[in-house]
């Protein structure tokens, strides 16, 4: 293996992605204090797959790795960001090819915090209310529907149970009071039943009092 050339070829990757230089420095006294064994290793590493180029980047830094700059370069390494989409197995039985390019890209995720278990929370009852939003609190409280998880639940159109989670048991004071009802005479609950006694959740209703008060103007 030519460690010179190889070492240039990082180099000259990091100056690419990090115009500033930051990475450069950095990689130059990484690559300084490795023997040729450890280097070795390294490189073979990066090319089985369980050893990567990391980039550095200092926090609140203004210059240096942009979007801008990795769509520019993307070409020169022969990386892809933008791909067209294949939807399989639609109603019609057909394949589905999107007319334009979305980005895809791997990034890393993490599990829900709400589905472990030692997160999960069970209310003591069902009475605890608090009046200016009309939803669970105190020791009536379990658990609560953050932004992330709804986007989740879109994604998946699972409509009901957004309808469920954010009007019958997220504040609507008529229709809460129809569900907890249901369930406890018929062990079960209507959706379709429930849109009858819906009355509007009542945290928008809250806000609009805060508004009007106020003295600003709005449809809420």
């Amino acid at each position: 293996m030519n460690r010179k050339a190889a070492e240039q070829l990082i180099l000259e990757f990091m100056k690419d992605i990090d115009p500033s230089g930051y990475n450069v420095e950095v990689y130059k006294a990484i690559l300084k204090n490795m023997n040729d064994k450890d280097f070795h290793e390294y490189m073979k590493g990066i090319r089985e797959g369980n050893k990567f180029l990391v980039v550095f980047k200092p926090m609140f830094e203004a210059k240096g790795i942009t979007v801008e700059n990795n769509l520019k370069i993307a070409k020169k390494y022969g990386v892809e960001f933008f791909e067209h989409l294949i939807y399989k197995n639609t109603p019609e039985g057909i394949d589905f090819k999107t007319p334009i390019k979305y980005l895809v890209i791997d990034l890393p995720y993490r599990r829900q915090s709400q589905n472990l278990v030692k997160k999960i929370s069970v209310p003591d009852d069902n009475k605890v209310i608090d009046e200016t939003v009309y939803q669970p609190t105190g020791d009536s409280k379990g658990a609560k529907l953050s932004y992330p998880e709804l986007q989740v639940l879109l994604g998946m159109d699972l409509e009901n149970a957004i309808t469920e989670l954010m009007v019958f048991r997220g504040g609507d004071r008529n229709g809460f009071k129809a569900y907890n009802a249901m369930f406890l005479r018929y062990g079960s609950a209507n959706m379709k039943t429930l849109n009858n006694y819906a009355s509007g959740v009542e945290s928008t209703k809250t806000l609009k009092a805060y508004l009007t008060a106020m003295h600003i103007s709005n449809t809420l």
